[in-house]
């Protein structure tokens, strides 16, 4: 039996099928089954989950970290109601980071230039930005009886959304479909049912090979490379947004792949909370909305080096500041995933158009064996007019919200037993100090002279 790995809100489990490029995102550990001799998957690093809750709708995404030698992947997650499903960017979480702390250009002003030469910018920019729910409770079902409610391919993943009467029926219907139930987990899962949750399936679209050397932001399979290949790394980001009475995150599967994770959840809400059960210590940040607003529509905060010499820069130098101060290659992916929600909120729609509207051309492209960044730079082309003129305005109503981050060790002896839910809970002032994350994509320094 091959160990699974929960991550966070999902099981996350090696698949034993074929496999092929993902036409969008990054290609998965490929490995033959009989050629595993260690561990086939396992948890690393930081699970990070965002979850944005207002009226009634709750958005929720995720990026597992892994590393092992697997055939293929895919997670179990319940919900209470169906989600609507999306792939979100790669550079999700260092724009949030970014987002809630953005960081300082830092200008050096010196009297004369030494010699002449061009000044760069330092810095790069972030990776490219990238249906109604249902309650479950009118849903009557057999044990045996597994209803598919919503199949979807989002990026490189397979997705089925499926409500079932018994733990024995899902994992019937999820071993002849080719998605792997998590081992061990019935009595849980169970639990769900019982609560008229239904359940995501998920697992990898990789291509068919013997071997494969895969990296994290790899576009396509060397096969090249022998058997027996490792991969440590992120996979794509899933969204999913559904209708709910208050904020709920599912991670009671978790604990089946190490009873201690460590989690940062950050949770944009109407107020500032902390998760019922959890150590109020874990609670490490709380930016109010008018700031969590500013951070996302306002240039990056500027230091000059000696104070007053920005006074000093002649028109060259100070176009280079503007453009080192821009705040989209840090935070706006985060920009319009608050946008996003907040209009899919008050529009009262769980998935918007142009959200539809991407998913089309990737189901599309990859009808077509159409995949690599040039593709990617098509669809983003596409969507990005639509996507502006859809979100304007909608940020308005983030001044009213309160992003917090919770971060630590959540205690297995919790997980195991219930869902994370929010109570209200404000950190003192002294304890709510800026954090310079390690994911957060860093600001250009610039190195200047007077009158350029």
């Amino acid at each position: 039996m091959r160990p699974l790995l929960a991550a966070g809100l999902a099981a996350l489990m090696s698949l034993p099928t074929a496999a092929m490029a993902d036409p969008c995102g990054m290609v998965p550990p490929i490995h033959l089954p009989q050629q595993i001799t260690g561990p086939a998957i396992e948890r690393t690093g930081v699970q990070r989950t965002y979850v944005a809750f207002k009226d009634g709708v709750q958005t929720m995404a995720l990026r597992p970290e892994f590393s092992g030698k697997v055939s293929e992947f895919g997670m179990l997650i319940p919900f209470p109601a169906v989600p609507a499903l999306r792939k979100v960017d790669d550079a999700l979480f260092a724009h949030v980071e970014g987002a809630i702390d953005p960081p300082v250009v830092r200008v050096q002003v010196y009297e004369h230039r030494p010699y002449p030469s061009a000044v760069a910018l330092g810095g790069t920019r972030g990776a490219m930005r990238k249906s109604s729910g249902a309650a479950m409770d009118s849903l009557k079902l057999e044990r045996e009886e597994v209803v598919v409610l919503k199949e979807e391919a989002v990026g490189m993943y397979e997705v089925a959304v499926l409500a079932a009467g018994g733990a024995d029926a899902l994992k019937k219907w999820m071993d002849e479909h080719e998605y792997r139930y998590p081992d061990g987990m019935g009595a849980v899962v169970e639990d769900y049912v019982g609560l008229k949750w239904c359940f995501v399936a998920i697992k990898t679209k990789v291509g068919q090979a013997t071997g494969a050397h895969a990296s994290p932001g790899m576009r396509v399979a060397d096969t090249s490379f022998p058997a027996g290949s490792a991969f440590d790394g992120a996979v794509q980001g899933m969204g999913f947004r559904f209708r709910v009475d208050r904020p709920v995150v599912p991670m009671r599967l978790s604990v089946f792949n190490g009873r201690d994770p460590h989690n940062v959840v950050y949770m944009l809400g109407d107020e500032p909370l902390a998760i019922e059960n959890i150590p109020a210590d874990l609670v490490v940040r709380q930016v109010g909305g008018a700031e969590l607003l500013a951070n996302v529509t306002a240039p990056l905060p500027v230091e000059f080096s000696p104070p007053g010499s920005e006074k000093k820069l002649g028109p060259t130098g100070k176009a280079q500041v503007a453009s080192a101060r821009d705040a989209d290659p840090i935070n706006g992916v985060a920009r319009d995933l608050f946008a996003s929600d907040l209009l899919a909120i008050g529009s009262s729609e769980l998935s918007l158009p142009f959200e539809e509207e991407e998913k089309e051309l990737l189901r599309i492209s990859e009808a077509l064996g159409l995949r690599g960044e040039q593709v990617d730079a098509l669809h983003s082309s596409a969507i990005d007019a639509q996507r502006a003129e859809a979100l304007k305005g909608s940020l308005e109503s983030l001044d009213a919200m309160t992003m917090t981050v919770m971060d630590g060790v959540f205690p297995g002896d919790v997980l195991e037993k219930e869902n994370l839910t929010f109570a209200a809970f404000r950190l003192p002032a002294a304890k709510n100090a800026r954090r310079d994350s390690e994911i957060r994509v860093s600001a250009p320094s610039l190195t200047l002279y007077e009158g350029q």
